[in-house]
């Protein structure tokens, strides 16, 4: 009988590290990975959301309300880590999209970029990697209400972890309203 329980146990025992060692972690590159999964209006509202996937291997992303010394200064560009900016499709051809008060879109003009600062969404724990979802809100408008090439809008995104490495850079889908 103690023969048995003992084979028993010894048996449970290599099955668990079996299957503990067949638990594979997921690891991604260091830097930031990001898709276009959807975009979204808000009901009743000019103010719309960009939904992102992302994948970031070492978990950095994200900052804290303190995170405010270099290179996250207010005045540098590491200050926000997720950017998107607007383009209008004009004459054909895809510009970036100006805040002309006159609704004109040239070169001199100051472009319309829409600048986040996400949240430090660090996991605790030995493995850092991580994987989801980031939801980006664009408001109070998703478009230029004063432009006349506003009908058709997209942007082109990027977001920045903590090390600095800027990911991929994406578009939306063609945007019309």
């Amino acid at each position: 009988m103690i023969l048995k329980t003992k084979i028993a146990f010894t048996v449970t025992i290599l099955l668990l590290i079996l299957l503990s060692s067949c638990i594979k972690v997921e690891t991604f590159p260091p830097e930031p990975v990001i898709k276009f999964k959807e975009f979204k209006v808000y009901p009743n509202s000019d103010s719309a959301a960009v939904i992102l996937s992302f994948q970031d291997g070492d978990g950095d992303l994200g900052l804290d309300i303190q995170d405010t010394l270099s290179p996250y200064n207010p005045d540098s560009y590491f200050y926000y880590n997720a950017y998107l900016e607007y383009y209008e499709l004009m004459d054909g051809v895809w510009v970036k999209g100006t805040a002309d008060p006159s609704g004109n879109n040239f070169p001199t003009a100051d472009t319309i970029v829409f600048k986040n600062r996400l949240p430090n969404i660090t996991p605790i724990g030995q493995n850092k990697a991580l994987k989801g979802d980031i939801t980006l809100t664009l408001e109070p408008f998703y478009y230029n209400p004063v432009s006349n090439h506003s009908d058709s809008v997209k942007y082109r995104i990027v977001i920045i972890d903590r090390a600095l490495n800027i990911s991929n850079t994406i578009e939306t889908e063609v945007i019309t309203h």
